[in-house]
């Protein structure tokens, strides 16, 4: 089962361009079978996801994403926000309390500067520095692909989870309708709703998933022919 977990929508992401309920058939068509919306540090009601869900023909989960000191942080199981959850350890703990789950997103930002690459000074230190980051030790799994990372982002996160033993996953972290559809996280089982989804991401029934052809490239969605991330 394919479900993109970190879509950005236009009625609650002042950096969207993507109504929800597009995103919704976009991903539909293209073969996904959900989608979660995890805009910036605020919720959706119950109502609103049934109705894009009911209207689009495809399952749509309600998420956040959840701006911490370590990091951004994808969140299911939680519908409200409290004070401090600014902090990576009280948001655990908030999404212990409601038995939810809790993902990384992005794990480059903040810990690889820009213009650092392999071989330049500072990337061996930047990455020494992420793996001994609370952060990355607190969630139940972190992107290994986003959607709008360049290679180079991408495989900092990987060399990072792999170090601290992080399961992966992957997410389109779409701002527009054309970033659907190419980036997603495929799970053993099926989820059908928001506690199914948590009990999938909690035992790491997962793996990460992109389309054939996809290439990484950052902010936008490429095809190129014979190319592609496993």
């Amino acid at each position: 089962m394919l479900i993109d977990l970190h879509c950005h929508t236009r009625e609650r992401s002042d950096d969207s361009t993507a109504p929800a309920i597009e995103l919704a058939r976009k991903a539909r068509a293209d073969g996904l079978d959900a989608i979660a919306l995890t805009d910036h540090d605020t919720f959706w009601p119950d109502d609103e996801i049934n109705r894009i869900s009911d209207e689009a023909g495809i399952l749509v989960l309600a998420g956040v994403e959840i701006n911490t000191d370590g990091g951004h942080a994808l969140v299911f199981g939680l519908n409200e926000y409290i004070f401090g959850m600014h902090r990576p350890t009280f948001l655990r703990e908030q999404v212990d309390r409601v038995n939810g789950a809790m993902l990384m997103a992005h794990p480059y930002r903040r810990s690889l500067p820009f213009g650092v690459d392999p071989g330049t000074n500072g990337y061996d230190q930047a990455l020494e520095r992420a793996i001994k980051g609370e952060f990355v030790r607190v969630v139940d799994g972190a992107e290994v692909i986003n959607g709008r990372a360049t290679e180079i982002q991408n495989e900092f996160a990987r060399l990072l989870l792999v170090a601290v033993g992080t399961p992966t996953l992957s997410n389109s972290d779409t701002h527009s309708i054309e970033g659907i559809g190419h980036v997603a996280t495929e799970f053993e089982r099926t989820v059908e709703d928001v506690p199914g989804l948590i009990v999938e991401l909690q035992t790491g029934r997962f793996k990460p998933w992109t389309s054939p052809g996809w290439v990484a490239t950052g902010m936008n969605p490429v095809k190129a022919k014979g190319k592609g991330l496993a």
